[in-house]
């Protein structure tokens, strides 16, 4: 007689959204690979944080995604879709940022010596593939609501915003052992157009989304993208000391 064994899955958060774990956002296979991986065990468990807040984490992703100048004027650059951004995109799936700390990190602004972009693109792939199951309109909840009207504003933002980002291709998942592609630059525009009209990207499905539609309502995401903005700063400021 077969006997019947259990398989428990580690790593898997307690936080919860739309009345399941956030975790399982990330497909079972691709969170085994990402947990067993060398970068995750060395920088984002919870040993390795010292915890499992954004406070940790943002140190991490000011340090790996956040592009200093040196005296020569060279960018030290990331790379989109590799090995370490599916790392840190799966801590942040596991710790679930709050809306203030999301809006604190879309609005770091570039300066002559610090470049936000790569920070910025994971923010966006993360809202689009967390928050897919939101409703663009008659919801309940005013977090919802509030959370909603950030991603679509952000997401019209940078779809007009051309800045160049080094990445593995789109289609491409850099676990796949067949995978012989080579990395590729793509622009802010482009990625937000992947993100608005695929239900895929570097191997992990996007669930289906209504908030996405960005080219549906142009003008209204436009009108609204300054005001939200101004109201957005004090959030920004209570982010920041999170």
């Amino acid at each position: 007689m077969a006997t019947k064994e259990f398989q428990v899955e580690s790593h898997i958060s307690l936080k919860q959204l739309n009345n399941q774990s956030v975790s399982l956002i990330i497909p079972r296979l691709t969170r085994d690979k990402i947990h067993n991986s060398m970068y995750y065990k060395v920088n984002l468990s919870n040993e390795s944080l010292r915890g499992n807040t954004m406070v940790e984490l943002l140190k991490v992703i000011i340090g790996k995604f956040g592009a200093l100048k040196d005296q020569d004027g060279h960018m030290n650059m990331s790379v989109l879709g590799g090995v370490e951004f599916k790392c840190i995109l799966m801590k942040l799936v596991e710790i679930r940022p709050t809306l203030q700390q999301l809006t604190f990190l879309l609005n770091v602004n570039d300066s002559n010596t610090f470049s936000s972009k790569y920070i910025t693109a994971l923010i966006l792939v993360y809202a689009r593939l967390q928050y897919y199951y939101l409703n663009d309109k008659n919801n309940n909840d005013t977090n919802a609501d509030d959370l909603v009207k950030l991603f679509k504003v952000q997401l019209y933002k940078y779809s007009q915003q051309f800045s160049k980002l080094k990445s593995f291709p789109l289609q491409v998942d850099c676990f796949a052992h067949s995978n012989n592609e080579e990395l590729c630059i793509i622009r802010v525009d482009e990625l937000v157009d992947w993100l608005v009209t695929q239900d895929h990207i570097w191997g992990i499905p996007l669930g289906k989304c209504q908030w996405s539609k960005i080219y549906d309502s142009e003008e209204e995401s436009s009108s609204s993208g300054s005001d939200y903005e101004d109201d957005s700063e004090s959030g920004s400021d209570s982010g920041s000391e999170s």
